[in-house]
């Protein structure tokens, strides 16, 4: 984990979504939430390049001044570039995933922070671009020479840590991470991965155990299991209703729940 207290927002919410964080590719679509607006996504791209440069080399010395920390040389180690330096709104986190899964790019969840804050943004970009750039520097300095095309995966380890940081989590956190595996089971409902849905499934059961009864994950869960657009419709609806439920916006979470009957009520 890179940063301090105070910076731009809490690097350690950082986490992979697709991609080894053991042996990082390189290239990343890096996508961010804001708190006010929990179903819309933006997103940049991270790239490593094989070859370190300094960009100021080629862009003139006004405009290069204004660009993110991100994107000057470091240290003659391989630069991180975050293309665009500001993330743009992107269709849906549907839409990054498909994306990622076709081009071998890595998926990063880089948490949540306010997107109208265009400072606050730009530090984000840069510490996470840092971030990164350390993973996939750690990653290839652990590689034998001679072995830096064999896959790792993931150690039993790894799922003692992930339970211990959702029980650490606090239950805005939880759900921000239960909507993002939403989007996930959709997916894989929609394109047939049985295999990806059962795992995704399993995620999720794991973060409602830790939220308190009231979130009706269960409920989230049998509408997430359901084909079409319906089933589509009322898993959005219970993970805002989830969002609401955490910020305390009782009066929002009385409207969700009157459009959830509404739509469950459909023929």
């Amino acid at each position: 984990m890179i940063g301090k207290p105070g910076a731009a927002y809490n690097s350690g919410t950082m986490r992979f979504e697709l991609g080894d964080p053991d042996l990082p590719r390189g290239h990343a679509l890096l996508y961010f939430r804001d708190p006010q607006e929990p179903l819309r996504v933006w997103a940049t791209y991270l790239v490593v390049p094989p070859i370190a440069m300094d960009i100021g080399k080629y862009i003139p010395p006004l405009l290069a001044a204004q660009l993110p920390q991100g994107l000057g040389a470091l240290g003659g180690m391989p630069s991180v570039y975050p293309l665009p330096p500001f993330p743009e709104a992107v269709e849906s986190h549907d839409f990054l995933l498909r994306l990622a899964r076709l081009r071998g790019d890595d998926l990063v969840d880089g948490g949540t922070l306010p997107t109208a804050d265009l400072h606050r943004l730009m530090l984000a970009v840069t510490e996470a671009s840092e971030w990164y750039g350390q993973q996939y520097r750690e990653a290839q300095a652990r590689q034998p020479a001679d072995d830096l095309e064999q896959p790792r995966g993931r150690g039993a380890s790894d799922l003692d840590v992930d339970a211990i940081l959702l029980d650490v989590m606090t239950p805005a956190e939880k759900v921000g991470r239960l909507a993002r595996a939403l989007g996930t089971l959709r997916y894989a409902l929609d394109g047939g991965d049985q295999a990806l849905a059962q795992e995704t499934l399993v995620e999720m059961e794991k973060v409602g155990r830790r939220l308190e009864a009231k979130y009706r994950v269960d409920e989230m869960l049998a509408a997430a299991r359901e084909p079409g657009e319906r089933g589509s419709r009322l898993g959005a609806l219970y993970a805002e209703r989830c969002y609401k439920l955490a910020a305390e916006d009782y009066a929002a979470v009385g409207e969700l729940e009157r459009r959830i009957a509404a739509v469950q009520a459909e023929a």
